[in-house]
């Protein structure tokens, strides 16, 4: 078959046409001007950005090295390394400070300028607390070895009165450097709250940043308050020790195995004089022997008539019902003179419970008395708990076929052997004696009530007097109150664990709070025949209160047998409620309490919430959880201020 001519002439297909962009000359002008402003960004933003902040940066993770080692120097109590570390830290600073004003321009930028006076508050910050160490050092470097500190012997002190004299000596030194570190830790705590938090993430290469930011102002905060409020207290100490004339102090036994709300059952007392620095013990007796004399026929008040079983009157061993221990010192003393007399007046009612003991003995190793030999051992005989607290509750409390006198008379010697053992103790337990009993004055275990009105106010600034705290008006507060009415000493055993929800809607705040009590032990055989100890009650029964800012609003309370009363007292607002009768928390077992309210307190991005201790109480497991956010977890020891951006 023949092929047509035109099908097989081979042409090539032609090429498509490209059409030339023509770019007019204003257009060529306008990227080059364009391209050139990005060149010059880059470059800016390289050699004025990216270079000095690489170099910030590397000056900043250098410093943190060093500042971990000042950690370490701190908690090996090495005094001279940690002197020569802050030194460096504050060249580190320094250096931190030059290479940052190389950013200097961005205080004219919009919005990064926010962020360049932050980066200026901290290094302000930064260069303060390094100054502060500074100042202590230096107060407290002629005394570091009687402090515990490591170093050459400051003080060849031998007898108790020597140690005393140099304790004084010491404290009066070191008080004038303390206006100074006010003023630089005010510094701090006005330069940190200017940083608004809120303008960074919550989180940043797995640093929870609000969180960490939040902590540190609040351990700002609380330093400034200590510093501050020490003060006066402080000054007294000669006048404490009988410097000028003799003192007299009577002690107040609070068992705290069986929760009041001061802080424990008051169980026994012991007099002791102190004569420029000198102990002298006096009268040591239980508080029943006082109740015996006073013969009591005062009716028993509505709380003891609502909780307590079978106490139709008031007596004296029962009389410390308010959370407020100076108003409750004041009743053991009025009650203490109209049964003994004014013979001798009191300058001081000082209580004190058995993790004051049981911490001290840690220390010491043990105690030898003449009552006998105390450790803080744990003692199986009370799941674990320590071995004086068993003791002690064996000599006051176990069951006896006879009468016998002054069976909880204990405290007198125990605390003579204490105060002795304590300071003729050899030095290298000074600095950890000294920590223990700090520890115990921050927790509650030991409070202190004084007749002297202005000594009582520097207590009251201090935050020693089991108070409770009258806060201002743009801090939110919150105190659990608790008191076991008949039943043994299940404190003891006890542990709480709380969850606290805080939800904000339209600049108002809702809490709730879930307190759950737990008994992990079996109850005591407390059949009296048996002769053994009845600690561990089978059933427990709890009268609880919350004190809350004055306008809270109660929307729901559960877990409570009866209906919450409401009612003001101590300038709060308290929620009432008891469980016990029908539904107690029995050994082995846990039960839940909670409250739901609104506060009176407003939202804020500086809002503060001053959670206060009851005196007496363990450490409790607290989680704290904002608008459903991850919950903050801590151990709740002493009063706590959060902090808060609402």
């Amino acid at each position: 078959m023949e092929i047509p001519s035109k099908l097989t002439k081979n042409k090539s297909p032609k090429a498509p046409k490209i059409k030339k962009i023509k770019i007019s000359p204003k257009t060529k002008k306008i990227l080059l001007i364009i391209g050139a402003v990005f060149f010059t960004l880059f470059l800016f933003l390289f050699l004025f950005l990216y270079l000095p902040g690489k170099s910030l940066l590397a000056q900043i993770n250098k410093t943190k090295t060093v500042a971990q080692s000042l950690s370490v120097a701190i908690s090996e109590k090495d005094l001279a390394k940690s002197k020569d570390i802050v030194a460096s830290l504050r060249q580190d600073i320094k250096t931190i400070d030059g290479k940052f004003k190389k950013l200097a321009y961005l205080k004219v930028v919009p919005i990064a300028s926010s962020y360049y006076h932050d980066g200026q508050n901290l290094i302000k910050i930064g260069d303060d607390a390094l100054e502060t160490g500074e100042i202590v050092i230096k107060a407290i470097e002629p005394y570091q070895d009687f402090l515990g500190f490591k170093g050459e012997a400051t003080s060849s002190s031998e007898t108790t009165e020597d140690r005393i004299a140099f304790l004084t000596q010491s404290i009066e030194s070191i008080l004038p450097h303390f206006d100074l570190i006010e003023s630089k830790i005010n510094e701090i705590d006005t330069l940190i709250n200017q940083i608004d938090i809120n303008r960074y993430p919550q989180e940043y290469k797995g640093i929870p940043l609000h969180t960490d930011f939040n902590k540190a102002r609040e351990m700002i905060g609380e330093i400034k308050n200590y510093v501050s409020n020490s003060k006066p207290i402080l000054r007294e100490v000669p006048w404490l020790l009988g410097k000028d004339d003799i003192r007299n102090y009577l002690v107040i036994f609070q068992n705290d195995g069986e929760l009041r709300p001061s802080g424990g059952f008051w169980t026994a007392y012991t007099t002791l004089k102190v004569d420029n620095g000198k102990i002298i013990p006096g009268v040591s007796s239980n508080i029943y022997d006082l109740d015996d004399k006073l013969s009591s026929t005062t009716p028993a008040p509505r709380i003891i008539k609502s909780y307590h079983i079978n106490v139709p009157y008031l007596n004296l061993r029962d009389s410390n019902l308010s959370p407020d221990f100076p108003i409750d010192a004041q009743i053991f003393l009025d009650g203490y003179y109209k049964a003994m007399g004014k013979r001798t007046t009191f300058d001081a009612v000082i209580a004190l419970d058995t993790q004051f003991l049981v911490d001290l003995v840690k220390v010491l190793g043990k105690l030898d008395t003449r009552v006998g030999t105390f450790t803080s051992d744990p003692d199986p005989r009370c799941d674990g708990c320590p071995k004086i607290i068993y003791d002690l509750e064996w000599i006051a409390g176990r069951p006896r076929n006879y009468i016998e006198a002054d069976r909880k008379g204990f405290l007198g010697p125990l605390m003579q052997s204490l105060l002795a053992n304590a300071l003729g103790s050899e030095k290298d337990k000074i600095g950890p004696l000294a920590q223990a009993f700090f520890n115990n004055l921050n927790q509650k275990h030991i409070l202190f009530y004084f007749t002297p009105p202005e000594i009582q106010e520097a207590a009251l600034k201090a935050n020693i007097a089991g108070h409770i705290m009258q806060t201002n008006d743009n801090i939110d507060y919150f105190h659990l109150n608790d008191a076991n009415f008949a039943s043994a000493k299940s404190n003891i055993f006890i542990t709480q664990k709380i969850n606290h929800e805080i939800t904000t809607k339209d600049g108002n705040i809702e809490h709730k709070i879930t307190i759950t009590y737990t008994n992990p032990s079996k109850a005591s055989n407390c059949n009296l025949e048996k002769g053994d100890l009845c600690l561990n009650a089978a059933a427990y029964r709890n009268l609880f209160r919350f004190y809350l800012p004055l306008g809270s609003e109660l929307i729901k309370m559960t877990g409570s047998e009866i209906e919450p009363l409401k009612y003001e007292e101590l300038g709060k607002q308290v929620f009432e409620g008891f469980y016990g009768n029908k539904y107690p928390l029995y050994a082995n077992s846990s039960s839940k309490v909670s409250i739901q309210y609104t506060t009176s307190i407003k939202a804020s991005k500086n809002y503060s919430l001053y959670l206060q201790k009851q005196p007496g109480t363990k450490a409790v497991e607290y989680e704290l959880s904002v608008n459903g956010g991850d919950p903050e977890k801590f151990s709740w020891e002493a009063d706590k201020t959060i902090k808060l951006s609402l």
